[in-house]
């Protein structure tokens, strides 16, 4: 079955549109790999701002993680198109990850879990309970969630956190890196 063109691509970018190095960054909201490299990659995406640098973060849902799906549902439909907006609402997520993780939801319910998501959506953004549950059900939103999902398959991504740099796959960066560690294998292909 051939994969529907988007609307838009996959992903939510900081940095230069057009940069001379582009990062992507596959992350899962519930992953605890993704967690950890959350900071460091909100970090690298300041650290290069104003310079030929793009920073590209596509959202999946790995299928060991159950509440990935909803977490992601929330997110893009508080960010819509708006990447300073995901940056900063998925930092709040990866905050609270412990509060979705799998043994603290094992017995909870998807009403549950789409009630945190509300609660989560309203504390951070001020955004409106019922308004979020609607817009977490709307197909717009759906087809924005699914879509890194198919974007990483043609990629053969299956695990979070993956980098590419410059669409290279074979990078020397893992989820335990640090900034210098980025700084120096970005800085040496800007040169």
């Amino acid at each position: 079955m051939p994969i529907p063109v988007p609307k838009r691509p996959s992903g939510f970018t900081l940095g230069h549109s057009n940069g001379s190095v582009t990062i992507d960054v596959f992350v899962d909201i519930q992953c605890p790999h993704s967690k950890k490299a959350w900071p460091v990659i909100c970090q690298l995406a300041d650290h290069y701002k104003g310079e030929a640098v793009s920073v590209t973060v596509h959202l999946l849902t790995l299928s060991n993680h159950r509440q990935a799906w909803d977490m992601s549902l929330g997110l893009f439909a508080v960010a819509a198109t708006e990447a300073q907006v995901f940056f900063d609402f998925a930092s709040y997520l990866y905050a609270r990850q412990e509060q979705f993780y799998n043994g603290p939801f094992e017995h909870k319910t998807h009403n549950d879990l789409r009630q945190l998501v509300a609660d989560f959506a309203a504390d951070h953004a001020g955004v409106e309970r019922n308004w979020l549950l609607k817009r977490m059900a709307d197909n717009d939103v759906y087809i924005d969630a699914r879509t890194p999902i198919r974007y990483a398959a043609t990629k053969a991504v299956w695990a979070t956190p993956t980098f590419f740099i410059n669409n290279a796959d074979d990078v020397p960066i893992t989820f335990e890196s640090t900034v210098d560690d980025w700084v120096k294998t970005i800085d040496a292909l800007l040169e």
